[in-house]
């Protein structure tokens, strides 16, 4: 099933991210050692990180929608009646994969242009801006996907798997 491949994608994307995240952690404790202990910085340990972060933190996009690790406020949503629920449910997805594809398009773009004028970084390693900029449309279209398949199974079950939440709350909330 195409949504379990999405599901699969982006638990990967997210693991991934968590990887990319500590191995930046070791590239900059990298370029401080070399920096102030050796008095030899580097040419690459910063913008590489900055490389990766984008591409971390726009690649675990999907997996941050599929886990519901945004921020919410789920002591409101628990004690609304189910059907208002499911529609503000529905209505978050919807409002988050519009302006996905906003900017999935507008990403598309800049990065397309980037790579027809050879538009490149102003430092030493003059490093191809569409490397940074092309993280963005396709860590929105991965969004994109996954809200189209938490769509899904909000139709399918009528509601998005909570059950962690009852628990967080307490049980005057049950």
């Amino acid at each position: 099933m195409i949504g379990t491949g999405i599901d699969r994608l982006s638990d990967l994307l997210g693991y991934l991210a968590a990887a990319i995240f500590f191995l930046i952690g070791l590239m900059i404790t990298f370029e401080v050692v070399s920096r102030y202990v050796f008095l030899a910085p580097t040419t690459w340990a910063e913008e590489g990180a900055r490389l990766l972060q984008l591409w971390a933190t726009y690649g675990a996009l999907a997996y941050i929608l599929k886990t519901r690790a945004y921020i919410r406020i789920t002591a409101l949503i628990m004690i609304l009646p189910l059907r208002l629920r499911q529609f503000l449910e529905f209505f978050a997805l919807l409002w988050i994969m519009s302006f996905s594809v906003v900017v999935t398009w507008y990403g598309y773009e800049i990065a397309r242009e980037s790579m027809e004028i050879g538009r490149a970084t102003e430092t030493m390693n003059q490093v191809p801006m569409v490397w940074t900029e092309a993280a963005i449309p396709i860590g929105f279209t991965i969004l994109v996907l996954q809200g189209c398949v938490e769509m899904y199974k909000l139709f399918k079950h009528g509601t998005l798997d909570r059950s962690d939440e009852r628990s967080e709350l307490g049980s005057e909330f049950h």
